[in-house]
């Protein structure tokens, strides 16, 4: 592998006969944006390559992808047509067109997309909250664009020399220029998880989801990941409705640590059946050595992408977040060396603060790592009495044709407001709240912890005193108003 610098910008390729490809990577994603420029690097992306586009109609566009941790810019074509779209793309980025943001958004369907599994994106909000890595699987109404200073403040932070990467397979391009944007390497800080110990709670997904913390570079994590995938496959099968094989995901967490995630589709009657058996092999495997031909069998790499892109992947995510990354043959040699002893306890340390994640509406009784009752993490509370304050209620007539267990209140106090009903309240601190949108007379605040608080002043007796104390409470700089950064209609 050749390395190499291009106006500042690292390169490193692969010399092959045939045509050129490459991929100009941005260390930035949807972990990188917040509730309300959510999708904005995608926005970026698509205004730059709108622009290149029509500097050079006659050549192929790039493919452009947005994901949780990198933006990137790949495009197959002779050595002059990639060096010019490359160029024309940097350039592109120095000068985005926020005339035209309006009409690309729309372009794009106005909603953010999804660089995630559901279920993967549900787990993550749910470990993280609606902060960085969780944020893409906070439930939204409504996607909400960004103003013109928000995306060029998003894009002179992120889209610069600094956080760029360009990885290479082919020959070597001659004149190649990459005049991006300078500025410095973004410094982010990675989420804490919002539970420091083993948990379960709930997602509005369609499965059920184990999700783990692990040293980026550990064989022995990487071993025990696929052998209790097999096992919940082998397990799921035999069950009365077989469920579709086990996947395994991960996500970046920082420099030195990643998320594993185990996803198991499953529908509302067998949920509970699943994650029962998911979390019984996951505490299997990290209360017993496994036999050791199980271990032989799940130490060879496994089959994906050839060596060579592998290769390339891993440099430049070291060159972009710092991660560790191991040569093929140090990582053959490393997964060579893994014993049932170190699958056990790799897991073991894991399970501490595992996370299991299903369906709305599932109330579980399963045991923890240390043998008490699993504790649920979930933000409702049940059968306990709501905290004391100001108290909103249905308007009389209302109440008198609603029955008693569809009822609902809201309970506001110094410094929370707390959404009620029969049996079960959600209590959300001001200093929690992330965003609060206002539609007219109705507010809906966001909260951290993945939630939303809906408020319609024509629900409650009071309820325009009610949003009123909403609207002090949050800071100002939290509020927008959400009718009027809706995304253009399509005709």
């Amino acid at each position: 592998m050749h390395r190499s610098h291009v106006d500042g910008v690292p390169v490193f390729r692969f010399s092959e006969p045939g045509p050129l490809h490459a991929t100009l990577r941005f260390g930035v994603g949807a972990r990188d944006e917040t509730y309300r420029t959510l999708g904005i690097s995608r926005l970026v992306a698509a205004l730059a390559a709108h622009t290149a586009r029509h500097r050079l109609p006659e050549q192929a566009e790039p493919v452009v992808s947005t994901g949780l941790e990198e933006t990137q810019f790949a495009v197959l074509g002779t050595r002059e047509d990639v060096s010019n779209w490359l160029e024309a793309l940097c350039l592109a980025l120095c000068d985005l067109p926020v005339d035209r943001l309006g009409e690309v958004a729309h372009t794009l369907g106005g909603d953010a997309a999804r660089s995630l599994d559901p279920r993967a994106a549900g787990a993550l909000n749910a470990r993280y909250g609606s902060q960085a890595s969780g944020l893409e699987g906070h439930k939204r109404g409504w996607h909400h664009l960004p103003t013109a200073d928000m995306l060029l403040g998003h894009a002179t932070t992120w889209f610069t020399r600094a956080n760029a990467v360009l990885t290479l397979t082919g020959p070597n391009p001659a004149g190649l220029r990459l005049p991006l944007p300078p500025g410095g390497r973004p410094r982010r800080s990675p989420p804490r998880a919002r539970h420091p110990h083993a948990s379960w709670t709930h997602r509005n997904i369609d499965g059920v989801v184990l999700s783990v913390e692990a040293p980026i570079g550990s064989a022995a994590a990487e071993v025990a990941h696929r052998i209790l995938r097999e096992r919940v496959t082998s397990a799921l099968s035999g069950q009365p409705v077989p469920a579709a094989p086990a996947e395994a995901a991960t996500a970046l967490h920082d420099s030195v640590t990643v998320v594993r995630l185990l996803l198991a589709s499953a529908t509302a009657n067998d949920a509970e059946g699943v994650a029962a058996t998911m979390w019984s092999e996951a505490l299997s495997l990290a209360g017993n050595e496994p036999d050791p031909a199980e271990v032989a069998r799940h130490r060879c790499p496994p089959e994906g992408a050839p060596v060579q892109l592998r290769t390339l992947d891993d440099a430049a995510r070291t060159e972009l977040f710092g991660t560790p990354t191991l040569d093929e043959g140090s990582r053959r040699r490393a997964l060579e060396c893994v014993t049932s002893r170190d699958v056990r306890d790799s897991w073991q340390r894991s399970m501490e603060r595992a996370q299991l994640v299903v369906p709305e509406g599932l109330l579980l009784c399963l045991a923890g790592p240390d043998g008490r009752r699993l504790w649920c993490a979930s933000c409702w509370t049940w059968d306990e009495i709501p905290p004391f304050g100001q108290v909103f209620r249905e308007p009389l007539a209302k109440r008198a044709l609603t029955r008693a267990a569809e009822r609902q209140w809201v309970v506001l106090t110094a410094e929370s407001v707390v959404s009620c009903k029969p049996g079960a309240h959600h209590k959300l601190r001001f200093d929690d709240v992330i965003a609060l949108e206002r539609w007219g007379p109705e507010r809906n605040l966001i909260g951290r912890c993945g939630c939303n608080v809906g408020v319609d002043p024509a629900w409650y007796r009071g309820g325009q005193r009610l949003t009123r104390a909403l609207d002090e409470a949050v800071p100002a700089e939290l509020a927008f108003d959400g009718a009027e950064l809706a995304p253009p209609q399509r005709p």
